[in-house]
């Protein structure tokens, strides 16, 4: 059974902020009926995560799908060939992320057929998949990514929806599979190959067991928040940006993601001008009780100094894409000159919900690396960072890496 399943459901139904996690069959299956729905989450199912089909013609916005390596589609979206009324969902702002296949590596993320319609827009479409969308077994409906076309007989697919699957099998992007009696325009469907520049996808995951976060929230002047369509529908609201989200991460405090500390807690929106970069090699300041991110290693470079007044938050991430412990590392002739109060400290902590901390193990650390003395008179690599990036050691017993005081240092170290 799917986890929710509509039958003929109509628009007077109220579908919003509810979550489909870990079941055996379909997320959401709707068959028939045109109920509207937003803010849907369908996470870690063993089929699709959503399922339109038998004439389904209702409207999807703000909708998110996470499929693991053992679920098949993020949207499976069917009619019944040219009988009427044709399936025509109309879905604009949808976020779906595949951790790839144990199965069905040629699968697309979406698959519309059996002479399925709709209008899609402001798509997201990324992760290992076989293919972005995989459209067959088609009727009579046209087929567009450059005009306008006549409901319900159509599928439009946005051009500037944002597609970079990357297949298992070629280990290159693959957008779209079209099977040859799927008549579209001269050069459709079409889609921007670009990377959506989401706060945190791992590159690398199977299942949730190996996912140790995720921001599903693209980074501030990103591809996302560039050529966004808008739909004149009084049923959607108008966005700056593509996918299921902007800023506000509408998964807060009731997503099974949020329970179990696999998102930041909502108050956590990190900017350009609030999130440390990779590197510093400019002395910085991070004023009197601001709130800093920390999303990634970040190496200060000599002769860099970051100083840190009282009162200010550093809130790290359990990890980056690439699956290491966001890291503070002062390097050799670098300085930090960390300065709190009794009544002001400086906290580096970390950006889960306060409900679930105390945690271990939720960030990596603070790493200051000199040029005193260390057994054998030589020099080494700091543990928990690759050889070549954590130098320390020498012969300046002198030396100095800055000031800390009033610092606390809560819920790091993870690898």
């Amino acid at each position: 059974i799917n986890g929710i399943t509509f039958g003929a459901v109509g628009s007077g139904t109220t579908l919003e902020n509810v979550e489909v996690a870990f079941n055996k069959d379909d997320g959401f299956e709707f068959f028939g009926g045109s109920v509207n729905g937003k803010w849907l989450s369908s996470l870690f199912v063993d089929d699709d995560a959503f399922d339109t089909d038998q004439g389904y013609q209702g409207k999807l916005q703000f909708i998110f799908a996470l499929v693991d390596k053992d679920g098949d589609h993020a949207a499976e979206m069917d009619s019944k060939d040219n009988t009427q009324p044709r399936s025509y969902p109309q879905v604009s702002g949808a976020t779906f992320i595949k951790a790839g296949h144990a199965f069905g590596t040629r699968n697309g993320l979406i698959q519309i057929r059996e002479g399925g319609g709709g209008n899609f827009q402001n798509m997201i479409l990324t992760g290992s998949a076989g293919f972005g969308l995989e459209n067959n077994m088609c009727g009579t409906e046209a087929h567009s990514s450059s005009r306008t076309l006549t409901f319900p007989d159509s599928l439009y697919w946005d051009r500037n929806n944002i597609v970079n699957t990357v297949s298992q099998i070629s280990n290159t992007v693959q957008q779209f599979s079209v099977e040859v009696g799927c008549v579209w325009d001269a050069l459709d469907p079409r889609s921007r190959n670009v990377d959506p520049n989401l706060q945190l996808v791992p590159n690398t995951w199977s299942t949730v067991s190996d996912l140790f976060q995720i921001d599903p929230r693209p980074i501030e002047r990103g591809s996302a928040f560039t050529n966004v369509t808008t739909n004149p529908d009084s049923f959607f609201t108008a966005t700056n940006y593509q996918g299921a989200f902007g800023s506000t991460l509408w998964l807060d405090k009731w997503s099974y993601l949020s329970a179990y500390g696999l998102i930041p807690d909502g108050s956590v929106v990190p900017t350009l001008s609030n999130t440390l970069p990779r590197t510093i090699s400019t002395s910085f300041t991070i004023p009197t009780g601001s709130e800093y991110y920390l999303t990634q290693q970040t190496f200060v470079m000599s002769p860099a100094i970051l100083t840190i007044e009282e009162g200010a938050t550093i809130k790290a991430y359990r990890q980056d894409a690439n699956g290491k412990a966001p890291t503070l590392v002062i390097e050799q002739g670098a300085q930090i000159n960390a300065v709190g109060t009794a009544e002001n400290p400086i906290t580096f902590t970390s950006v889960l919900p306060p409900s679930l901390l105390p945690m271990k193990g939720t960030w990596g650390g603070l790493i200051l690396l000199g040029n005193a003395f260390i057994t054998g008179g030589s020099v080494a690599n700091i543990e928990g960072l690759d050889i070549g990036l954590g130098t320390y050691g020498g012969s300046n017993d002198a030396d100095s890496s800055g000031t800390l005081r009033y610092v606390r240092v809560w819920y790091g170290g993870a690898d």
